[in-house]
Formats: C-alpha cells, structure tokens, sequence
C-alpha cells in the first residue's frame, strides 16, 4: 500500500471515529457517548472481552504459523489482520448477546437496530458495487471491498444471534405464563 493510499486509510479511519460518536449520542437514551451497565453487565462484559481478546491471539498466531509454512492467502496482507479484529467483535458481540448484555441501560434499541441494518444495508451496496465493477481484486488479491464483505458477514451473524436470542427469550416468556 503506497503512502497516499495508507494516508486516505487513516483519514477514513478518523472520519468514521467521529461519525461512531455522533451516532452512540443519537442512539443513547441520554444522549451520553458511552453505554451506561449494571453490575452484573460489567461482570458479563469483562468477561466477553477476555474471550474476544483470547480469540483474536489465537487467530493472529495461526495466521503466523500459517504465513510462516509458505501459505499464500488469495487476500491482502492487511485483510488478514483486519479479520482479526472483525472475529474479535463477533465473538464479544455474540458472548455478550447469548448472556443478555448486549444492550446497555442506556440504549435505544429501536434506534441501534436500525443503525446496524443501515450499517448492513451500505456495506452491502459497496460490497456489490466493487463486484459488479471488477474492483474486488488488487494486485491478484481480494482487495479493500473484502472489508465491506467481511463487515456484512459479521452484522448478519450478530443480527440472526439478536433474532434468535429475541425468539428464544419471547418463548421462554410465554412458557412461564
């Protein structure tokens, strides 16, 4: 990646930081930035980041063995580590949801629903753009575009988790009734 490229990088990845903060503002209940948890979420949370951290220093490591036997993967350098991150995430995001953390005291469910399927919705739009063009490909390698596609496949698995989850618990409901 040249230095202007790896300069646009940065400024897309300062521009999305600021636009995050406006969002959790306008998707929060107080209109704070940070999410606000009970105890007990803190606990389950602490817990979620431990298992998300642990996750992503075993996929760095097998990406580290792998690409030290000579395995070329038909991705960018940089898709790979960026991978990390998205399974850390989705590991947090799916340990949190499975043990009722996902939302905070202080969050607008409605509102955050709909910024992830916005989310889904632009990344799929730039996932199909860069296919139907041809620019999915860099240099013989899935390219920056398989970053859209990565980040879909993460918001549809944590968005079927809050779908069943939502099932399982409005099940669990109207058994007790």
């Amino acid at each position: 990646m040249d230095m202007g490229r790896s300069m646009g990088v940065a400024i897309g990845v300062m521009m999305g930081l600021v636009i995050c903060v406006c969002v959790f503002k306008a998707v929060n209940t107080n209109k704070k930035i940070k999410t606000e948890y009970d105890e007990r979420q803190l606990l389950v949370r602490g817990k979620g980041y431990t298992i998300a951290f642990y996750t992503v220093i075993v996929y760095e490591a097998l990406m580290m063995i792998l690409t030290m036997s000579g395995i070329e993967f038909p991705v960018q350098d940089y898709i790979l580590h960026v991978a990390g991150i998205f399974v850390g995430c989705t590991v947090l995001g799916a340990f949190c949801i499975w043990n009722d953390v996902y939302w905070g005291l202080n969050n607008d469910r409605k509102k955050y629903i709909w910024v992830i399927m916005g989310a889904l919705a632009l990344n799929l739009m730039l996932a199909a753009g860069a296919i139907l063009n041809g620019s999915l490909m860099e240099d013989g390698k899935l390219g920056m575009p398989m970053l859209n596609i990565m980040v879909v496949i993460m918001l549809f698995i944590i968005m079927c988790e809050m779908l069943i989850k939502h099932v399982m618990d409005n099940n669990g409901k109207s058994e007790e009734e």
